[in-house]
C-alpha cells in the first residue's frame, strides 16, 4: 500500500550583520550570526530540492553552534529526502534531546518505519500523538504498522483518528478500508474505498480495492468498472489486469479474461497468478495443452503454488493421464491444498 511521504518542515529567520568588538563573548555572537546564515542559506537550498549543498549548510552551522536544534531537525529532514533514514534517525534525536517536539518524533519514528524498525517506529509515533494530539500523519503510520501486524482493530482506530485530525486524508480511508476488509466487514470497507476514491479520484490502487470489494459483494459490473478505472489511470498495473480478468473468468466472459491475463503477463513475465489463471481460462476453452503449459509456467515461478498443482492435476484428468493427475493432486496435497486432499482419497490408488 501506498505511503504519504514525510513532510518536510524548514524554519528560517531573519539575521542582521553589525560591527562588532572583537572580546570574547562578541566572537561567540559572530559565531551564532554565521552560524543563522548559512542555515538560512541551508533552507533554501533545501526548499529548492538541492539536498547535497542544503545538508552542507546545516553541518557547517551545526559545527559553528553544536546546540542549534532547528539545523539537526532540518539536517534529519535533507537526509529523509536522500535516503539517509538511519543518519536521519540520529538527526532527529538531537533535536529531540534539544527540545522535545511532535515533529522531531514523528522524523524519527518515520526514519524507523522505512528502516522497517516496527515497534521503536510505533513507540515513536505514539510519542508524537503524547506531544500533539491532532497529529494526523502519527495516526495514519502507526495505524499502517498495526495493519501489519494484523491488529486489524487497532488499526482502524488509528486511520479513523487520522481522519478525524485531517477529514480529506484519502489514504487513511483507503487503509482504513483494507482494516475493515480483513475485519470481514466489506460494506463498511466499500464506503471507505468510496470516500478515498472521491477525496482523490486519481489513486489507482484505490479503484483496485474497490472492485476488489465489490467482486466479494458479488457486484460483478461494478469490480469491472473499478478495474479498468484503476488501469486507465495506471496503464501498467497488472495486478488491476488480473483482477479484471478474474471478474470476466466468473461472468463467463472468457475472450476477456484471456486478454487481461495476457496483459498482465505481458505487463510482469513473472506473475506466476496470471499464468494460472489464464491457464484456467484456457482449460474452460478446453485448450488442455496450452493449459498445461500455463501451470507449467506458473510453477517455473513458483514451485510452491498449490493451486496451480492442483489445477494442473485436473487438466490431466481431462486428458486422461491419471498417474500424472495423482502425482499433481499429492503435491497440492502437501503443500496444505485440502481439496487436493479429496481427490487424492477419491481418484488415487
Amino acid at each position: 500500500m501506498k505511503r504519504l511521504i514525510l513532510f518536510s518542515f524548514i524554519f528560517s529567520f531573519s539575521y542582521t550583520l553589525i560591527s562588532q568588538n572583537l572580546t570574547s563573548d562578541s566572537l561567540f555572537k559572530a559565531d551564532d550570526q554565521q552560524a543563522e546564515k548559512l542555515y538560512n542559506e541551508g533552507v533554501t537550498l533545501f526548499q529548492d530540492k538541492h539536498y547535497a549543498d542544503a545538508l552542507a549548510k546545516f553541518t557547517e552551522a551545526i559545527g559553528l553552534k553544536n546546540n542549534f536544534e532547528k539545523a539537526y531537525f532540518n539536517r534529519g529532514s535533507v537526509k529523509m529526502e536522500t535516503g539517509d533514514f538511519a543518519g536521519a534517525e540520529q538527526d532527529f534525536t538531537s533535536s529531540i534531546n534539544l527540545s522535545p517536539s511532535a515533529k522531531a518524533y514523528f522524523g524519527r519514528g518515520k526514519s524507523k518505519y522505512e528502516r522497517n524498525q516496527g515497534e521503536d517506529a510505533i513507540a515513536d509515533f505514539s510519542k508524537t500523538i503524547e506531544s500533539d494530539t491532532n497529529y494526523a500523519q502519527a495516526y495514519y503510520y502507526r495505524g499502517v504498522l498495526y495493519f501489519q501486524k494484523k491488529d486489524y482493530e487497532t488499526a482502524v482506530k488509528d486511520f479513523s483518528s487520522a481522519i478525524r485530525s485531517k477529514p480529506d486524508y484519502a489514504y487513511a480511508y483507503n487503509d482504513r478500508g483494507s482494516a475493515k476488509l480483513m475485519l470481514e466487514k466489506p460494506e463498511e470497507a466499500e464506503a471507505d474505498y468510496v470516500m478515498a476514491n472521491k477525496l482523490n479520484p486519481n489513486m489507482a490502487f484505490t479503484h483496485n480495492n474497490l472492485g476488489s470489494v465489490r467482486k466479494k459483494l458479488n457486484n460483478l459490473k461494478g469490480a469491472i468498472e473499478e478495474y479498468s478505472l484503476s488501469i486507465s489511470i495506471k496503464p501498467d498495473y497488472f495486478i488491476a489486469y488480473n483482477n479484471r480478468g478474474n471478474a470476466y473468468f466468473e461472468q463467463g466472459e472468457f475472450e476477456k479474461a484471456l486478454a487481461d491475463f495476457s496483459e498482465a503477463i505481458k505487463l510482469k513475465p513473472d506473475y506466476a497468478y496470471a499464468y494460472n489463471n489464464r491457464a484456467n481460462v484456457k482449460y474452460k476453452l478446453k485448450d488442455y495443452d496450452g493449459a498445461i503449459s500455463d501451470y507449467n509456467k506458473a510453477l517455473e515461478i513458483n514451485p510452491k503454488y498449490g493451486y496451480a498443482y492442483l489445477n494442473r492435476g485436473i487438466t490431466y484428468e481431462m486428458m486422461r493421464k491419471p498417474l500424472l493427475s495423482c502425482e499433481d493432486w499429492r503435491k497440492a496435497a502437501s503443500l496444505g491444498i485440502v481439496t487436493a486432499e479429496g481427490y487424492v482419497t477419491l481418484q488415487c490408488k
